[in-house]
């Protein structure tokens, strides 16, 4: 079974840079001005976007098979 994952930001330490959303294959992470948003149903579980994050904001949630 592939692993899924779900990307949980921590709103105290994002700044709505875009550098997730900038880097994301899938086009799974959304930055405007004023919110972040996530969409699970595009994710490929790469974790690239937590990687990328400058200040440790991402984190990835196993939500489905083996870690």
């Amino acid at each position: 079974m592939t692993e899924k994952i779900r990307i949980i930001v921590n709103e105290d330490k994002c700044y709505l840079c875009g550098g997730c959303a900038g880097v994301c294959p899938s086009l799974a992470i959304k930055v405007s001005s004023s919110k972040w948003e996530f969409f699970q149903d595009k994710c490929i579980s790469c974790r690239i976007c937590v990687t990328a994050c400058p200040v440790g904001a991402l984190e990835a949630e196993v939500v489905e098979g083996k870690t």
